[in-house]
């Protein structure tokens, strides 16, 4: 690594601390020209480091030719088109795609240092991601490519939302759920501009991941942290409505947010200066100090957000023959697997100990 590099790196890192310092106060940094330097610098990054090969120890286990599908893709699409969501196989979703935030953005997972996590690995990504096969990336369009190798949607490539390679990944780094409805009208503008989509006729699978930013940005800065889930439901609503009323044949899939009281305690016992630096700023709400008496407050928040979602998902109005929505819980209380010492083991984790590597997105497919 360069001298120049190092500076850098060691620059940032004074930057972050001072972050901590602040922690979580708005500033004259969040106007819309520093923004629009950021995007400059972000961009900037990512034509650095986009798309290199990835020799590391946090990958999943090639799988290696001789070791078969283990399911039977024979009948996995249908013979005809069904006409009813209830009788969709694997098979016959043909456009997939996805709307969240940064985790659906797939930043930092192959990150080896503080720079790269600017670097969105969307074609590796669980819900989006369809780079390779699902020997070497375990995702769900990999799997699905099992059953129709045509399927149309996922992003293939390292690549920002206005890039090719992110194809119907829409997410953005920082996006919160206000984000919601213009991100579904995005899309829905997106797949009708796509020639090689077929509205009426292709079934399409949209997934929704999103709170992590409501939580360690927005839950500590506004008056009452309640008023995040009262706004999400408006919010969430809004954005399933724009689909199923745009989007006929589709099949929508809210994953609930891990509960991040996992992440905190993850932190606690020995972890490095970096992890403290890199949550602090990523996590103030959670990780702050001067927010630590209302912790347990925060997680009540969480745990309601999470159970909002799957009230919504249930709702008559966003189920009919030709739309449904469904709540995925399994990473609702999920918990990092432990390591010889006992405590949590952060290889699961990119390298600013908050992000998923790709091990742990390849984990959410098993």
């Amino acid at each position: 690594m360069t001298r120049v590099m190092v500076n850098f790196q060691v620059g940032l890192c004074i930057f972050s601390q001072l972050c901590v310092l602040a922690a979580s106060q708005r500033t004259f940094l969040d106007s819309p020209f520093n923004l629009l330097i950021w995007r400059a610098i972000r961009n900037y990054l990512f034509q650095i480091f986009e798309n290199e090969e990835r020799i590391l120890p946090n990958l999943q286990k090639k799988i290696q030719l001789d070791v078969p599908f283990p399911c039977n893709v024979t009948g996995g699409r249908s013979s005809k088109i069904p006409n009813s969501v209830h009788r969709l196989r694997p098979g016959d979703i043909d456009v997939i795609a996805a709307i969240g935030d940064s985790l659906t953005a797939g930043s930092g997972i192959f990150a080896e240092n503080l720079l790269e996590l600017f670097v969105e690995n969307r074609g590796v990504q669980a819900n989006i991601g369809g780079k390779g096969t699902w020997r070497t990336y375990l995702t769900l369009p990999n799997i699905l490519k099992e059953y129709n190798p045509n399927l149309i949607g996922y992003a293939f490539e390292d690549s920002l939302t206005s890039q090719q390679g992110s194809q119907l990944s829409i997410a953005e780094i920082g996006a919160m759920s206000k984000d919601l409805p213009f991100m579904a009208k995005y899309l829905v503008d997106k797949i009708r501009k796509d020639a090689r989509i077929d509205i009426k006729k292709h079934w399409k699978l949209i997934s929704i991941f999103i709170g992590h930013n409501d939580f360690c940005s927005e839950m500590c800065e506004v008056p009452s942290p309640w008023s995040i889930v009262e706004n999400h439901k408006i919010q969430l609503i809004e954005t399933l409505r724009i689909l199923r009323d745009n989007l006929p044949r589709t099949f929508i899939a809210i994953q609930l947010p891990p509960h991040l009281k996992e992440l905190v305690a993850s932190q606690k016992g020995g972890n490095s200066f970096k992890c403290y630096v890199t949550t602090m700023v990523e996590c103030s709400c959670l990780f702050a100090l001067q927010f630590q008496n209302r912790r347990q407050e925060y997680y009540k928040v969480i745990t309601r957000w999470q159970e909002l979602e799957q009230e919504i998902a249930d709702y008559p109005e966003f189920h009919r023959n030709d739309f449904t929505v469904v709540a995925l819980p399994f990473l609702k209380n999920s918990t990092l697997p432990l390591n010889d010492n006992g405590r949590s083991d952060l290889s699961y984790l990119s390298t600013d100990c908050f992000h998923l590597n790709q091990k742990s997105n390849a984990q959410r497919m098993i």
